[in-house]
């Protein structure tokens, strides 16, 4: 199974990949920790695409999380399980301030960050958030649309997405 995982920050795409392959066992690439560079600097879309393609084709099976609007289109088409979380994004802003006072307040580096990536909570990153729903939702479900031969598996809350994977391990 090929899997990608999209939604907004802070939906738990991180965690769900992570919770996946505890028992699916498959290589999880995590785009942010591959895209940001540390601080605030990140690769090209290129080296972005370049990096996804080639994980991609040296598993038969794998995992992908992140959003990357520029790149999904690649992703979903490499893939054959799309996983959209599409949690309110009141809720994504939660847990966005929940993970980086508790990452802080524990002194704790995520593994699925680059080295060096700063928890600061920008005006420009909660605005992101925000208006996630009208400026990048519209996107994500016409690039679905297109791919109409795609698993796509949509999830509104954690509840669902609990449900998903208990069924999930259970086709195992």
């Amino acid at each position: 199974m090929k899997i990608i995982i999209i939604g907004c920050p802070g939906a738990g795409k991180s965690e769900l990949a992570k919770r996946i392959n505890k028992f699916l066992c498959y290589p999880v690439l995590h785009l942010d920790r591959i895209y940001h560079t540390g601080g605030k600097s990140h690769i090209t879309r290129e080296e972005l695409v370049t990096k996804v393609i080639d994980f991609a084709n040296q598993h038969d099976n794998w995992i992908i999380d992140g959003n990357y609007i520029s790149t999904l289109e690649i992703r979903v088409k490499l893939a054959d399980t799309v996983v959209l979380l599409n949690i309110p994004s009141k809720i994504c802003l939660e847990n966005v301030y929940k993970r980086a006072d508790e990452n802080i307040k524990l002194c704790k580096i995520r593994d699925d960050m680059a080295d060096g990536f700063d928890e600061t909570i920008t005006a420009e990153f909660t605005d992101f958030i925000e208006n996630f729903e009208k400026d990048t939702m519209p996107r994500i479900y016409e690039i679905l649309e297109n791919n109409k031969n795609k698993n796509v598996k949509i999830f509104t809350s954690y509840e669902e997405v609990n449900e998903y994977i208990n069924n999930l391990r259970k086709e195992l």
